[in-house]
């Protein structure tokens, strides 16, 4: 299950999501709302990013020295994910994204922006597992078959921007989202589920819901602006089709986040991004749950992901080589792993080991100077979790994530 991606539109990814006081085209508004008072004119913005994933779940061997009664032990062995998505092509994942911005006069701005997050899908296919209970199909990491998830999240934000006075703007963009979700093989918890036909292997389950992005940037200077942005809950309707596996019978929103920072203009060539972001995965039950919860899955107190709350430091800089190219280069850390030994069974069906992310790209503008191309290239290497077995008494599971994508985009402004 994908979450949120590292960034916005090409420009800003090439910048590791750095950028909330920094505005270069119509994606701006989902970053910051109030960045496009300061883009002057009008313009438009089209592209995709094309994700490929590699996630590998390694499990160890057990002597069975140790196996308590009614104990489960998983199949050792390596095993990689492979592509399960309609909108997959050979293992690649594209998510659109558009935006267009309007200046209606000097201190008023509107726009819309579509993004979407997610796109990391995940799927072990079945195998022979004698490991498995008899009673069972004997097939698969959890014995029910293929075990995996897909999850897409769709925003479009209408965005009205004003400038307060020549240092201050503030933006508002009201969100509505679209959520699919599908996971499979969670059936072997279907004795500990409140609703055991609910938890599994229900094709993909629609909702949608509601949100609010406000920002707001600041110039402190000629040198420094200073941005924040704060997007609210997403309340989602539940997904009835998983309401017996995630927590409060099927509500899975969209975490609140606040991100804010600075843009240094350490020369009319040069600037230095800096910006912080906190993810609040802990008022969502079905994110902060932990997997060993003692709750039935789908009560309110059920297991989760074990997800907590994250902080996101990025850094960016961007360089105007001439009037035609710019070139970016980003960079992003978690301050702590997104979840603990203690999480691993459950996440086995999410990205949430991924951590360090490097970015680089750069934009060039031709045709009457009015048409921009841009191209970003994100990587994120190999990064690993180790913890063990809750079912065995010392079985261990390693879960490692790695990530490449290229962005592009084409711009236009009038």
């Amino acid at each position: 299950m994908g979450s949120y991606l590292n960034g916005y539109g090409a420009t800003n990814r090439a910048l590791s999501g750095a950028g909330v006081a920094f505005a270069e085209d119509s994606m701006v508004m989902a970053i910051n709302p109030a960045g496009i008072i300061d883009l002057k004119g009008g313009g438009w913005v089209i592209g995709s990013v094309f994700l490929s994933s590699k996630q590998v779940a390694y499990t160890d061997k057990f002597s069975g020295e140790n196996k308590s009664d009614g104990g489960f032990v998983f199949a050792p062995g390596r095993r990689e994910a492979e592509p399960d998505s309609p909108g997959e092509i050979d293992g690649i994942f594209p998510i659109v994204y558009a935006a267009m911005h309007s200046q209606l006069d000097k201190r008023n701005a509107i726009g819309i922006v579509l993004y979407g997050n997610g796109g990391v899908n995940i799927n072990y296919k079945a195998f022979d597992n004698q490991n498995c209970p008899s009673n069972t199909p004997q097939s698969g990491y959890f014995c029910f078959g293929d075990l995996g998830s897909d999850i897409v999240q769709i925003f479009i934000s209408p965005t009205w921007s004003h400038e307060i006075n020549q240092n201050l703007s503030i933006g508002i963009s009201p969100e509505l989202i679209y959520q699919s979700i599908e996971i499979n093989g969670f059936e072997m918890f279907s004795p500990i589920s409140s609703r055991p036909n609910k938890i599994s292997n229900n094709g993909h389950s629609e909702s949608f819901g509601y949100g609010v992005k406000i920002g707001g940037t600041l110039k402190i200077n000629n040198k420094l602006t200073a941005g924040l942005t704060m997007q609210s809950k997403g309340y989602m309707q539940k997904h009835k089709e998983y309401s017996g596996l995630l927590a409060e019978h099927g509500d899975l929103d969209v975490a609140s986040y606040l991100q804010y920072g600075i843009a240094w203009k350490m020369s009319p060539l040069l600037t230095f991004l800096v910006d912080y972001q906190r993810i609040y995965f802990s008022n969502i039950n079905s994110y902060a749950n932990s997997g060993q919860s003692s709750g039935r899955y789908g009560d309110g107190d059920g297991p989760g992901f074990g997800w907590g709350d994250l902080s996101v430091i990025k850094l960016g800089i961007h360089y105007r080589v001439n009037k035609e190219l710019s070139l970016r280069a980003g960079y992003s850390d978690v301050h702590r792993e997104p979840i603990n030994k203690e999480e691993v069974l459950n996440n086995i069906i999410t990205t949430a080991v991924f951590d360090q992310r490097y970015n680089m790209g750069g934009s060039w503008i031709f045709f009457n100077k009015t048409n921009t191309l841009d191209l970003t290239i994100n990587y994120v290497p190999s990064q690993k979790v180790r913890g063990s077995n809750p079912f065995s008494g010392d079985q261990y599971i390693t879960l490692s994530n790695e990530l490449f994508t290229i962005d592009i985009g084409w711009r236009k402004t009038f």
